[in-house]
């Protein structure tokens, strides 16, 4: 099995692009919809992370903040002294685009001081990403995906259980089961299922894989399907032919699940 981390590694897997270096004053920067993954190094500064519908998180000490997927969202200054800060916005390969998607929680903030092994790229990368020398912002880019692959395999040495499939790689049992939903999201796959796959008694099953992934098997699926529905809704499919392709054996009950966990409905969304 192919891990994110190899993937990180295949040169054309993943890509990024610094947008934003310097310092930020104003409190005013509204929440944005990022194209794809999206980097926020906070240098020196005390910042609020904006997620519409969730409570602010305070960031209070020199950090990284990674959304591994789209998702609207603002990091702003906290005092009139502003936060020093380069963000990056990250695009992968389809390959990578597959692994990556419920990879990750929605956000991790990992403070600098969690990364003092590659404290010398991240300095280079600060310097780099502030230049205006020739060739200062490709070599930028370049030390961003070094970051990833380091954080990515950072997370993997930890085992954090929200790590999601990071976390299930070190369970070949738990990979499995997590490689046969991101297969089969669209079929019936219960407990029973689930626990055969991976070759465990289901309470075992539970325990290992929200140990691992950070979830419930029935969670981790619920947010897969309405991952997948997500896209399908965004190339205008009608929402009773997305719950079909998602798994769903009626619209209502995808409606439910999908407001449940966006707070919206599945037309509202794709408006």
């Amino acid at each position: 099995m192919v891990s994110l981390h190899d993937l990180l590694l295949e040169s054309n897997a993943f890509d990024a692009n610094v947008i934003y270096a310097g310092r930020q004053c104003s409190r005013a920067n509204t929440a944005r919809d990022y194209p794809g993954g999206c980097f926020h190094f906070i240098r020196s500064g005390t910042a609020e992370l904006v997620i519409p519908g969730q409570p602010n998180v305070l960031i209070d000490q020199p950090s990284l903040v990674f959304f591994a997927n789209a998702r609207a969202h603002a990091v702003q200054a906290v005092d009139v002294d502003g936060v020093e800060m380069v963000c990056a916005v990250a695009s992968y390969d389809k390959a990578f685009t597959r692994a990556v998607e419920l990879s990750f929680p929605d956000y991790l903030i990992v403070p600098l001081h969690h990364l003092s092994a590659i404290g010398q790229v991240l300095e280079a990368f600060f310097t780099e990403a502030q230049s205006r020398t020739p060739g200062s912002k490709t070599l930028a880019n370049r030390l961003c995906m070094v970051v990833l692959t380091y954080l990515t395999h950072s997370v993997m040495q930890r085992n954090d259980p929200s790590a999601g499939l990071l976390g299930a790689s070190a369970d070949q049992r738990i990979a499995a089961v997590v490689s046969a939903i991101h297969d089969q999201f669209d079929n019936e796959l219960d407990l029973e299922t689930l626990a055969g796959l991976a070759g465990m008694s289901r309470s075992r099953f539970v325990e290992r894989f929200a140990e691992l992934v950070g979830k419930s098997p029935h969670h981790y699926l619920m947010n897969y399907r309405i991952t997948m529905a997500k896209r399908l809704l965004a190339t205008g499919l009608p929402v009773k032919v997305v719950a079909m392709r998602v798994g769903y054996q009626t619209a209502s009950a995808f409606v439910r699940k999908f407001r449940e966990l966006e707070g919206v409905t599945p037309g509202a969304w794709a408006q």
